[in-house]
């Protein structure tokens, strides 16, 4: 009988411990379940900013690369004469260093968190080969993100620990469970109390790191969008320095040029008519008040005074007789009126800095005594010819010396138009200018 009460009386313990411990299990498991979550979240973004810090620097890099083809297109020099000052102003132009080296040496040891670098060959054909090396300073917010990966990697591994020691704690608490059945109510309150606890403290560090993720993912994108802001800034200003020099190029200094010709013809008339040369001092004059007033234009941020109140046609002719002052020049222009009138003043602004430097080009350095320049239009495009009698030359040896050549192909590429040149020496020189015009939509 006795034994039947002992049985009794330890069955009723066990059976007021029992859904205790359930419940306290079951908080536990919830507790593990949102830490898995947590986990999985942690390894998502973990993926998720690898792929953004490999983005970033593969845009720096193109974006890099951008600018360091313009520069080359407006500082062009052969490989033999890159000495180390010009490798110096290469760097200070795109914001980090050139070096000059064999493709055989092997490339510097480097952090990818702090610096990108890429190649670029540059040799000529038949020489050696050499490459340029640009290394430049990652992007902040590259630094960023790797800084924030190596936190996240962090978390990760702590949260890894809490589920091991949740687990462990689990299994503790199940197996003390069988060893509690029979103790007092007082020490399984205070059991109960420490574990809500312990909860309670994993909970309130949840919400900490969730704030403190907050903060750091806030602060990333603005250090993104200051990056952003100051990379366009920086790829605004070298473009405004390139165009700025390819209008003086095609502009004042071919007016420079086509006044120094006269001075030359009025000095060699001086003796012989000094009507005659008085004549052509006098010319040159206005052609250097006309220069002087466009440089002021480009200083105060106008376009220049001869493009803005000149027509297209009256534009070529003024620059035939400028750089023809002298000499027996003849020429042969016809213009489409329609076709001029369909240009946008963009456009019709580059359009006319191609064809004078193609005029340019034929009687300084071919010595034409005819030019014939033609622009017509067809249904689809705009098309500008200008053809000369003078000594020719081969187009193929001349790539990349001078900037005549250069600046006409990157003067149409800006518009959407092509240029292309045709000339062999002793036969003259051709010089065809496409123009798509933009079709409407129906």
């Amino acid at each position: 009988m006795s034994k039947v009460l002992t049985s009794t009386g330890g069955s009723h313990s066990f059976g007021r411990v029992y859904p205790r411990m359930t419940s306290l299990t079951r908080l536990i498991g919830y507790a593990l379940l949102l830490l898995l979550v947590f986990l999985a979240a942690t390894f998502g973004a973990q993926s998720w900013l690898r792929q953004q810090t490999q983005r970033l620097r593969t845009e720096a890099i193109d974006a890099r690369r951008a600018q360091f083809e313009a520069v080359l297109a407006a500082l062009p020099r052969p490989v033999e004469a890159w000495d180390d000052a010009y490798q110096q102003r290469l760097g200070e132009m795109i914001g980090g260093t050139v070096t000059l080296q064999l493709a055989s040496a092997p490339a510097p040891a480097r952090d990818p968190s702090s610096s990108l670098s890429f190649e670029r060959e540059v040799s000529r054909p038949g020489a050696a080969l050499h490459t340029a090396r640009v290394s430049f300073p990652a992007p902040p917010t590259a630094r960023l993100l790797a800084t924030y990966q190596e936190v996240t990697v962090g978390l990760l591994l702590f949260g890894v620990v809490l589920l091991m020691a949740g687990a462990l704690f689990a299994v503790l608490n199940w197996r003390s469970a069988e060893v509690a059945a029979n103790a007092p109510g007082a020490a399984l309150r205070e059991s109960t109390r420490l574990e809500m606890g312990s909860l309670e403290h994993l909970a309130k560090t949840s919400v900490a790191r969730g704030a403190q993720l907050d903060l750091e993912r806030d602060g990333r994108r603005l250090a993104e969008e200051d990056a952003l802001l100051k990379q366009k800034l920086l790829n605004q200003s070298l473009e405004d320095k390139i165009r700025l020099g390819h209008d003086l190029h095609d502009g004042i200094i071919q007016s420079l040029y086509a006044s120094g010709l006269t001075i030359e013809t009025a000095r060699a008339l001086a003796k012989t008519d000094p009507a005659a040369a008085d004549q052509q001092l006098a010319g040159c004059l206005q052609h250097l008040n006309a220069t002087i007033r466009d440089v002021r234009s480009y200083i105060t941020g106008l376009a220049p005074e001869r493009l803005r109140t000149s027509g297209f046609a009256q534009a070529i002719e003024s620059h035939l007789a400028e750089l023809g002052a002298g000499r027996d020049v003849r020429s042969d222009l016809k213009f489409d009126d329609e076709a001029i009138a369909r240009l946008t003043p963009e456009q019709s602004t580059e359009t006319l800095q191609v064809a004078r430097e193609a005029i340019s080009n034929s009687l300084r350095h071919g010595g034409a005594s005819f030019v014939t320049v033609r622009l017509h239009q067809s249904d689809r495009e705009l098309g500008l010819l200008i053809q000369d009698n003078g000594v020719g030359f081969d187009p193929a040896r001349r790539e990349g010396l001078g900037h005549g050549l250069g600046n006409m192909r990157q003067r149409a590429a800006r518009i959407g138009a092509t240029v292309r040149v045709e000339s062999q020496p002793g036969r003259g020189t051709r010089v065809i200018f496409t123009l798509p015009f933009i079709q409407p939509t129906s």
